[in-house]
């Protein structure tokens, strides 16, 4: 119970960096997508996705197996090897990014007719090109940070200054009228200060914790097995999580306009919302978990996890009415009415996100038990089943199939890990009953939304007004189960959310 208390304390304030990071990277979306023209933002977010999907292939797994693997070799102070992790991993994401780049460069006739891409976006792809290095050792650097750094200083690094820089440069294209390659630009310039910014914090916590006498070239010990060996098959996880949206992208370049890769690009990161409050927790998660599970804590990793995932379902659910029961009104709001459209996907891909939130953290939770084979099991079903799903909806249906085959795999993905969890004999509860109450409040509440929508059709300030009220009711009614007094104290605090929460 201390553990899950110390996590949840520690992730709420990584809650509200997230808020602020969500905000910085929010307005970076939106005035992206007005900026240029459809045609332009649909081959800039073409190149983004595919620089995604190159980025989870040169991680190779290995953020989750150093969430893992340091923070135990930390706890048993074998430095050598925790050192050693990192130095394996930060030169393998290098060598493999170098050796990519320069075969892209070498291919990339080939490259464009096989990929059917037009010469803006084949420029475009060059330029974000190096993306993919820097976002895999950007991720790998995030999870360094959560096992060494304080929540404080996560927060200032990486939901402040880091989001921040790249709205600054940004900010400064669009202030002098560039256009889509000054962007492309803007944002690895954005990605390089982002990337210094969190070395410079790591360094500082490591001089602070006397550890940096340790990182020594002859001292290192490489657990090169250890590390491939768990990271090469979780691969399998990076590439499930980018085939959702990168593949889409693909499909939806290759067999149709731009266009249609611009409104599934513009609305993806909204429905990402859903995911705010899931992420904030995930970040402490697995080195918290990591631990427990190396002092055999089986009991606190099920406290831990069940807490969790209740205190992410309602958290997030207000977040889940506006994306998903206002989606139209929200997608004119931020993108203009020539994304009008684009609406009728917000709300599929909200759907998919909610329900991948509101399950916690199972995969991770595999992840810490070593369960690797189911993961991987789970993951190359998965990614059969979005190909499929892509190949079967996105030539006749457009961005409307890429967006219920995204939602689709996101649902039986989370199936196929919670199912896993269950059979795994990792100590965790088969279900908690508290979840199974706060998810069917969760479902009535969303009926009662949709059928006085489809009944009544309010207006939009009237639908507004009855989410806010649904989501009240929700937190009030699923009060006692989260435990806001035993394991959050300080909420009860703030007037309002005491008397929400007792």
């Amino acid at each position: 119970m201390s553990a899950t208390r110390q996590f949840i304390r520690g992730s709420s304030l990584l809650l509200v960096g997230r808020f602020v990071s969500l905000f910085l990277n929010f307005l970076v979306q939106v005035l992206t997508v007005r900026y240029l023209a459809k045609a332009d933002f649909g081959s800039f977010a073409y190149a983004l996705g595919v620089a995604s999907l190159g980025s989870n292939v040169l991680l190779l797994g290995m953020g989750k197996a150093i969430a893992r693997f340091v923070p135990m070799y930390d706890e048993q102070k074998d430095y050598a090897r925790a050192f050693g992790c990192i130095a394996l991993a930060t030169l393998t994401i290098w060598g493999l990014g170098l050796v990519s780049m320069l075969a892209l460069f070498v291919s990339q006739g080939a490259v464009a007719r096989a990929a059917h891409i037009g010469a803006e976006s084949l420029s475009l792809l060059l330029t974000l090109s190096v993306m993919a290095p820097l976002d895999a050792f950007d991720n790998l650097l995030q999870q360094l940070a959560a096992v060494f750094c304080s929540p404080r200083a996560i927060f200032l690094r990486r939901q402040l200054l880091g989001p921040g820089a790249r709205l600054a440069a940004v900010g400064v294209v669009l202030a002098f009228g560039g256009d889509v390659y000054h962007l492309a630009l803007g944002y690895v310039a954005g990605s390089v200060l982002g990337v210094s910014l969190y070395i410079v914090t790591l360094v500082r916590e490591w001089r602070e914790r006397g550890l940096l006498q340790h990182l020594r070239p002859r001292a290192l010990r490489w657990p090169a097995r250890e590390l491939f060996g768990f990271s090469l098959p979780l691969l399998s996880t990076d590439m499930s999580v980018a085939l959702r949206g990168s593949l889409m992208v693909i499909l939806l370049e290759y067999f149709h306009r731009p266009v249609a890769v611009a409104e599934f690009r513009a609305v993806m990161p909204v429905a990402g919302l859903n995911l705010v409050v899931f992420q904030a927790f995930s970040f402490l998660f697995v080195p918290m978990a990591s631990r427990m599970f190396a002092r055999g804590d089986r009991e606190g990793i099920d406290d831990l996890y069940w807490k969790t995932s209740l205190w992410i379902a309602l958290l997030t659910f207000p977040v889940f009415v506006v994306t998903c029961l206002m989606a139209p009104s929200v997608t004119v709001m931020l993108f203009g009415q020539r994304y009008a459209r684009a609406g009728t996907l917000l709300a599929v891909l909200a759907v998919g996100h909610y329900f991948n939130a509101a399950l916690g953290f199972n995969a991770a939770t595999l992840r810490v038990h070593g369960k690797v084979r189911i993961i991987v099991a789970s993951d190359i079903l998965t990614a059969i089943l979005t190909v499929a799903l892509g190949l079967a909806l996105v030539p006749s249906y457009g961005a409307l199939g890429a967006a219920f085959a995204t939602t689709a795999t996101l649902i039986l993905q989370n199936v196929f890990n919670q199912a896993g969890l269950w059979l795994a004999g990792t100590g965790i509860q088969p279900l908690s009953w508290s979840f199974v109450r706060t998810y069917v409040l969760v479902g009535a509440a969303s009926a009662v939304l949709v059928a006085a929508e489809l009944v009544f059709s309010p207006p939009k300030y009237a639908l507004a007004v009855l989410g806010a009220i649904a989501a009240i009711a929700v937190i009030r009614l699923a009060r006692h189960w989260v435990d806001a007094k035993g394991t959050f104290p300080e909420l009860l605090r703030v007037p309002l959310l005491r008397q929400l929460l007792t």
